[in-house]
């Protein structure tokens, strides 16, 4: 009976998963949107003034080649944007979390700095060469779209396991006459 009851337990928490993997991934693509339009935003129509304008800190050297301080903005602040916009969406539809809000904060601020500084570091890495097949526009969006699937693969586990947890619920011991 033992076996049978864990075995039951197993299969809903198999189902769960998949389902939470499944409204991640259309939850992420509905964060694609906001990051997509925003960084195409940003990168084509409002901050074109600042490709012309060299961006050098620390690891990051966007040369004009790589799109100047244009394409670190349009890149910075469009991530910003939609994880923003994902740890709550996340947090309340997909994992109905109910730990505590600041942990869950801090602990994806980290995750999320960490996937900003590879996203804001790739693209300054491969945009050059990138762009000699493909042209700047599209090597922009093509590196768009490498950085949003590595932050996908990276935050699903990060998420379900770490962040946004469900907190078991406690029976509190009754008194019985």
């Amino acid at each position: 009976m033992s076996k049978l009851r864990d075995t039951s337990n197993q299969l809903k928490q198999n189902k769960k998963t998949l389902w939470q993997f499944i409204m991640f991934t259309l939850l992420s693509l509905l964060t694609t949107l906001v990051d997509l339009g925003s960084f195409s935003l940003l990168n084509y129509v409002i901050l074109i003034p600042l490709k012309s304008t060299p961006f050098h800190f620390w690891v990051f050297n966007y040369d004009v080649l790589a799109g100047g301080l244009c394409a670190f903005l349009a890149f910075e602040i469009s991530f910003v944007l939609s994880q923003t916009f994902n740890f709550f969406i996340q947090r309340k539809v997909t994992f109905s979390a109910n730990n505590n809000l600041v942990y869950s904060g801090f602990m994806y601020g980290l995750m999320v700095l960490t996937v900003f500084f590879l996203q804001l570091w790739i693209p300054q890495l491969l945009r050059e060469g990138l762009s000699r097949f493909t042209g700047d526009n599209w090597a922009d969006f093509i590196l768009k779209n490498i950085n949003m699937t590595l932050s996908f693969l990276i935050q699903f586990p990060m998420n379900k396991y770490v962040i946004m947890r469900q907190k078991k619920h406690e029976k509190i011991p009754t008194i019985s006459n």
